[in-house]
């Protein structure tokens, strides 16, 4: 009956540790939206991650593109003060220095853990490759200009 007990035990440990550890990131709030679709929030590194863009928007279909999706802010803490910009797990870029900075002052404020992470409509835009010119994918999120002014929810 005790090994019995003892094997139930360790199966449900072993399941409770496999089923948590793949979760990279927790979402904590999202951030309230200052209008529909006023997407002015301009984030840094596209050029970087042309290739997270097309693997997310899938094939060309037009010449241009605008897609709103949900984006997950979330900190990235191989940098000290680096906020990356997530879209279903692939890296889209960073939000700039004193940005990041605005950010994890908000999470304190509002009471939350240094590895929260938190939910943004965002929108991706762009242009494929044209007469051999790299394609140009960019995304803005929709809050504030100033980052201090947005209000997590």
């Amino acid at each position: 009956m005790w090994l019995l007990f003892f094997v139930v035990f360790v199966i449900g440990i072993t399941f409770f540790f496999m089923v948590n550890s793949n979760e990279k990131f927790k979402l904590s709030g999202k951030f309230r939206h200052i209008k529909k679709n006023k997407f002015q929030h301009e984030i840094n590194g596209g050029k970087i991650y042309q290739e997270s863009f097309i693997q997310l928007i899938g094939p060309k279909i037009n010449n241009s593109i605008e897609q709103i999706v949900t984006a997950f802010l979330i900190r990235d803490f191989d940098q000290q003060y680096a906020v990356m910009v997530l879209v279903n797990d692939l890296k889209l870029g960073y939000l700039l220095d004193d940005d990041a900075i605005k950010f994890i002052k908000l999470l304190k404020l509002n009471n939350l853990s240094d590895n929260a992470g938190i939910n943004v409509q965002a929108l991706i835009y762009g242009n494929w490759r044209i007469n051999g010119v790299n394609d140009r994918f960019r995304i803005n999120l929709n809050i504030c200009k100033n980052l201090s002014d947005s209000e997590i929810i």
